[in-house]
């Protein structure tokens, strides 16, 4: 693993000195492909109990946000997942995390309060989607000085859970970002990409023994060839690639990114609330994440959404995942044991 002082000098070095090395081969990096239930913030760990004795299900994902983990300054709180993994490994599953600087609900706040400052220029902007007020909150991961505090946070979080055995991954949530709405008035989209690369790199250096995803699906700068050239980093760099959501016919710039990277890196997909709508039956979804996307994990919401013609998880995601005698791909991909 990194030395911890390493992981400080690699999360603080700025976007033109964190050039990204050749990567090295390790042999010690965690797989464990397969299906895991996601549990949102408020859900409480007992909901994987539906999962216990469920061979296809390899664990559970927790989502949290960066507020959680740091609510001051240099402070780090990483109770909730040392209980999330006591109660998994109880099951004899496994716990991938996946860290939210977002929020899809303005009530939400993501960041930590020390980041409302001017210090930070007031931390994040609100994206206009038509919605008054703006309900959609982002960091502003285009800001050096932000990045440089979520990256502290990754080095944290690697020395504490890279060599435990039941961490089996780490998830960045989404590259999206609009730049349109109050806040973004300092928003550069070449700064973005600059941070959203020291990003790549910085991660799998804190997690050398543990797969990590970044989510990609839109992205500001130069369109989607932006978002192909930041994949192609995540490769070299021993990352993985994913995004939300499981849906057939989904037009996101990272389902081809999926699709050329079979077998050369840890895919992921997550099926989230729009999954379960009911447009697609269980049996479609697992189809397109084995078929067609040939996946190694699938993250699957513990939704309910049979009152208006959806999809239930316990009714009907889980007996049809059971069921099946197809599986996601459970190879190692070719990345996987290299870190810089």
């Amino acid at each position: 693993m990194v030395p911890w002082r390493l992981c400080m000098v690699a999360a603080l070095c700025s976007s033109a000195c964190c050039v990204a090395q050749p990567a090295q081969p390790i042999a010690l990096t965690k797989w464990y492909p397969g299906h895991y239930l996601t549990l949102a913030l408020t859900q409480k760990a007992e909901r994987w109990a539906q999962i216990k004795d469920q061979p296809s299900f390899a664990g559970g994902q927790r989502i949290v946000t960066w507020r959680q983990l740091e609510p001051e300054a240099g402070r780090y709180d990483f109770t909730a997942i040392e209980a999330d993994l006591a109660y998994l490994r109880a099951q004899r599953q496994r716990l991938v995390l996946e860290v939210w600087d977002n929020s899809f609900d303005g009530r939400l706040m993501p960041v930590p309060d020390y980041l409302l400052t001017p210090e930070y220029g007031g931390g994040i902007a609100r994206e206009a989607r038509g919605q008054e007020p703006p309900r959609v909150v982002r960091t502003k991961r285009w800001l050096p000085r932000v990045m440089d505090r979520y990256l502290l946070l990754l080095a944290a979080l690697g020395q504490r859970f890279d060599a435990d055995p039941d961490f089996a991954g780490f998830v960045h949530t989404e590259t999206a970002m609009s730049g349109k709405g109050p806040g973004f008035e300092d928003f550069d989209a070449a700064a973005y990409d600059a941070q959203m690369r020291r990003l790549v790199v910085a991660s799998r250096q804190a997690f050398p023994r543990t797969p990590v995803i970044e989510y990609g699906n839109w992205y500001p700068y130069r369109g989607s060839q932006g978002l192909t050239d930041l994949a192609k980093l995540a490769r070299e760099q021993g990352v993985g690639w994913g995004g939300p959501d499981l849906l057939p016919g989904n037009t996101i710039w990272g389902y081809p990114i999926l699709r050329a990277n079979a077998g050369q890196m840890p895919l992921a997909l997550s099926a989230q609330w729009a999954s379960y709508d009911g447009k697609s039956t269980a049996q479609q979804l697992l189809d397109l994440a084995i078929g067609e996307m040939k996946l190694n994990f699938v993250f699957w919401g513990d939704f309910n959404r049979r009152g208006t013609g959806g999809l239930s998880f316990a009714q009907d995601v889980l007996p049809t995942v059971s069921a099946s005698t197809a599986t996601l791909v459970l190879a190692r991909p070719a990345n996987l044991d290299a870190v810089p």
